[in-house]
């Protein structure tokens, strides 16, 4: 499947373009709002829905939408918080009672008769929380909450689809886990990474991001020689490398569920 186009790109699209569907996304956002005016997934799907009913986008005959949550909801609910994580965990039921909501729109009001989901990586594996531990290990706090809320994600897609008739639980977390947590795939140079819980790029302080630069222009991070030999390019973000390397574990079962 090609890239789709981004909505925000939709005037400008070839028609064959837009045959490949649309990616109504954005950076940032959440199931719920994060803070940032960003467009929850509650809004994105109204756009879609508004596309959709004014006849403006013809591409999307086979009805299938992924929906990808990646933890910004918890993200923002730790930052605003004291208790960091354990506020982020305590937040979970929240937004899945809210992502039901918008699961069950998208199959009952937008007509989706495919809906591929994905669940959470191990949070505590990325290098936001690896950082203070020197790389050495990852945080079990954040990975028991990434772990809850997988559980929770779960059994709200029994719940709604009994027969998994329209809802694919992509799990990403154990290919994730695999690399991440197995000794097997740590720093040496003939693993596919060589390393997989310190970033490419990295800032010099803490409290830093990777491209951030002083007053005078002088970068404040490193690069490393090769991302395509690195697990994860900053504190959040997997490298295109690792992504290619989790498709791989998962493309044939979303290739079958999509043949239903």
């Amino acid at each position: 499947m090609r890239t789709p186009v981004a909505y925000k790109a939709r005037r400008r699209a070839s028609r064959e373009t837009l045959a490949r569907g649309m990616n109504f996304a954005v950076g940032g956002a959440g199931v719920l709002d994060t803070g940032n005016f960003q467009r929850n997934i509650s809004a994105q799907i109204d756009l879609f829905q508004a596309m959709h009913h004014s006849q403006q986008q013809r591409g999307c005959a086979k009805r299938t939408a992924l929906v990808v949550v990646s933890g910004n909801d918890y993200a923002y609910a730790a930052d605003k918080d004291n208790n960091g994580t354990s506020a982020a965990i305590a937040y979970i039921p929240t937004v899945v009672r809210e992502l039901r909501e918008q699961l069950r729109r998208l199959r009952d009001e937008a007509g989706m008769r495919r809906v591929v989901v994905i669940n959470l990586h191990p949070m505590g594996c990325t290098p936001v929380f690896t950082r203070p531990l020197n790389y050495t290990g990852c945080d079990p706090l954040a990975n028991a909450g990434a772990a809850q809320y997988n559980a929770a994600l779960r059994s709200v897609l029994g719940a709604l689809d009994p027969n998994n008739r329209t809802f694919l639980l992509l799990d990403v977390h154990t290919p994730f886990a695999a690399f991440l947590l197995d000794d097997n795939n740590g720093d040496s140079d003939n693993k596919l990474f060589k390393s997989t819980l310190r970033p490419c790029c990295e800032s010099f302080r803490p409290d830093g991001y990777c491209g951030q630069e002083d007053e005078n222009g002088t970068w404040q991070y490193t690069l490393c020689d090769d991302p395509g030999r690195y697990f994860y390019w900053d504190v959040v973000h997997p490298t295109q490398a690792a992504w290619a390397a989790m498709a791989r574990t998962f493309r044939a079962a979303v290739k079958s569920f999509l043949s239903i």
